[in-house]
């Protein structure tokens, strides 16, 4: 993998050489604090080294349980609120057909996601609810706490529904929870 280059040759005409030269330190200190993990937020940054550090088995575990979702669900409910939910939405619109939203369920390149609770307007999550009634949908519940209100409500909503509609066994198999390795609610 390379290392990110940046250009600022376009910038020279509102700032000199000097000025950004002056910079480095800061720049040299950050990405240091972020390599050796000794800044505030610390704990936030297992993406560092993503992907080049993914071992092989988490990826055959994610490609197998998309594999399953695909083949269980027609819908998919990603609840999560902040880059929990924004972070799955730009991945998925980025490496999405641009009109799958306009293809029908009956399309089997994929199955539909929906999002939930990144907002706690009850309107929606009826809506969704409604959309879901006697549908095969499954749940991937992105949450590093599992605490955070609004995706904490959606996710007990969904999976209720889920339950009541496929038993416990089966909403089981249909729930991902993706979280801390080691300690929050959703463990």
């Amino acid at each position: 993998m390379s290392n990110l280059k940046v250009n600022v040759s376009n910038v020279l005409s509102t700032v000199s050489a000097e000025q950004i030269q002056a910079l480095n330190p800061a720049a040299a200190d950050g990405l240091a604090k972020l390599y050796n993990g000794s800044g505030l937020g610390s704990d936030f940054l297992g993406w560092v080294n993503l992907p080049a550090e993914t071992p092989e088995s988490l990826i055959a575990d994610i490609e197998a349980t998309a594999k399953q979702l695909r083949e269980t669900c027609d819908y998919v409910v990603s609840v999560g609120i902040g880059g929990s939910y924004l972070g799955a939405k730009a991945v998925i619109e980025a490496l999405s057909d641009s009109f799958a939203t306009l293809r029908g369920a009956e399309d089997d390149r994929h199955c539909r996601v929906l999002f939930a609770g990144q907002n706690i307007g009850e309107d929606y999550l009826s809506e969704l609810q409604d959309l879901l009634r006697d549908k095969k949908f499954g749940i991937i519940v992105i949450s590093k706490s599992g605490t955070t209100t609004e995706p904490a409500i959606a996710f007990r909503l969904l999976k209720e529904q889920l339950e009541s509609q496929m038993g416990k066994a089966e909403a089981a198999k249909r729930i991902v929870a993706v979280t801390d390795a080691k300690r929050g609610a959703l463990r």
